[in-house]
């Protein structure tokens, strides 16, 4: 069985994120949201497109990132989570796996 891709958006914790995405067999992809001149979907376009699902840390960028983020989403028809449990990466990869597992 293929691995499951995690792309997660927000927050500054890339090497934590692929730790415990290795931990729960899964691929990480991440960017930290920030933008200039606010969310640019060609930024994020080849995350979401690589990915099986996105999870959006919504303490951790600006509405105009998440609302890129949201329409990159519908025009690949991947899962989009958006966490707002704080910035933590355990809790960001496990809604990613748990979203993906629910599917």
């Amino acid at each position: 069985m293929k691995k499951q891709t995690i792309f997660i958006v927000g927050g500054s914790q890339k090497q934590t994120f692929i730790k415990i995405g290795k931990k729960q067999n899964c691929n990480i992809l991440f960017h930290p949201g920030k933008v200039r001149n606010g969310g640019v979907k060609s930024a994020f376009r080849k995350f979401v497109k690589n990915s099986d699902c996105v999870v959006v840390l919504v303490e951790a960028l600006g509405h105009e990132t998440m609302y890129q983020i949201k329409d990159l989403c519908k025009e690949y028809g991947k899962k989009v989570v958006f966490h707002t449990e704080g910035f933590g990466a355990t809790g960001a990869v496990t809604a990613g796996v748990n979203m993906m597992s629910a599917a």
